[in-house]
């Protein structure tokens, strides 16, 4: 019975997050900072509605020059949380596998799994009949990855590469 209560998580762990939001909100900042001199550095390229850009870029009263990295580094944020958000977290135990991808949650019973691989940096499960069960993008070494399939039973179906061995 113990055994059933194991599991192991496979998503972002907190500092990853954390990480995605500093970049997000930082990268927005640095963006509002430089806009003006991007603005000037393409305005000679053909880009549509680019006057637009030009007249939003020449602003230089004090509000602008802090509201535009304040804005955008917001406008970072929100979208960092949204990517974090979203990403799929998979709780594995030798029973089921639960996939929790933002407020959608979905448990593949054990039973039902014939074949998890993994292609790029998805990972696939598929049923017997060969319904898809899941694809989609898990967080991990590659290794870590496959190490906590095995660990729980499943039928983990790629070959790993051994390093120098031939």
């Amino acid at each position: 019975m113990a055994a059933e209560r194991r599991e192991t998580v496979l998503g972002l762990t907190a500092s990853d997050r954390v990480f995605v939001w500093v970049v997000g909100g930082g990268a927005g900042v640095a963006l509002g900072f430089l806009l003006p001199w991007l603005l000037q550095y393409v305005s000679k390229w053909p880009i549509p509605y680019i006057d637009i850009l030009k007249f939003i870029g020449s602003f230089d009263a004090p509000i602008m020059v802090v509201g535009r990295p304040v804005v955008l580094g917001v406008i970072g944020l929100v979208i960092a949380f949204f990517i974090t958000h979203e990403s799929a977290i998979l709780r594995i135990t030798d029973a089921e596998i639960v996939v929790e991808e933002g407020e959608d949650r979905r448990v593949i019973p054990r039973e039902v799994v014939a074949g998890v691989y993994r292609r790029g940096g998805k990972v696939r499960i598929d049923s017997a009949e060969g319904r898809v069960l899941y694809d989609g993008d898990v967080e991990g070494k590659r290794s870590a990855v496959s190490a906590a399939f095995i660990e729980h039973g499943y039928p983990w179906e790629n070959v790993e590469p051994t390093g120098a061995r031939r």
